[in-house]
């Protein structure tokens, strides 16, 4: 009888420590996940507002979430800084005609120690902004980003000016999707 009860208090242990150890894991996960939507959220609300305040002809604005591809160890677990992380926005010049373009947390924030947090480099500026929507647009036009589907009429609806687009519905999102190639 002892023996049955030291040989079920070894395993009691064992599926303890097995099961602290997973739960380290992923809460370990959870807590860079939480991390990256912070510093996806600081883009998402920055490139918004200043889309809306500085471009006429912005039907709505839809984020995509926050795309990781995970480059876990399976010694050391999820890595937060060797990740690539990015969030995808579609703008809309009409209900069904839009553009994508791409933003990454490693090039727009930098995570930072001493505030355990990220916080926007001096990258995420209006003119960078302002090269990224040109850019977006000649590549729907030239058709270089599949779904896109822009022609050269479309694109010209959307200009840079000072009403801005104050009407233009915007669809914010932080839901975690591992990216496919």
């Amino acid at each position: 009888m002892k023996k049955k009860w030291i040989l079920a208090t070894i395993l009691g242990m064992i599926v303890l420590i097995i099961l602290c150890i997973g739960g380290k894991k992923y809460m370990d996960k959870k807590a860079v996940e939480k991390s990256y939507q912070d510093g996806i959220e600081l883009i998402q609300n920055y490139v918004t507002d200043y889309l809306v305040k500085n471009y006429e002809g912005i039907e709505k604005i839809e984020w995509q979430g926050v795309g990781v591809e995970w480059r876990s160890s399976d010694v050391f677990g999820s890595s937060m800084l060797g990740n690539y992380v990015d969030s995808d926005v579609k703008v809309f010049v009409s209900a069904d005609k839009f553009f994508t373009v791409d933003f990454t947390l490693a090039e727009k924030a930098e995570y930072n120690n001493e505030l355990k947090k990220y916080v926007l480099e001096d990258s995420m500026n209006p003119a960078n902004i302002d090269s990224t929507i040109k850019t977006g647009l000649e590549n729907a036009v030239g058709k270089f980003k599949i779904g896109d589907q822009l022609d050269k009429a479309d694109s010209e609806k959307m200009k840079k000016g000072s009403k801005g687009s104050p009407n233009a519905q915007v669809i914010y999102n932080l839901d975690i999707h591992e990216l496919n190639y």
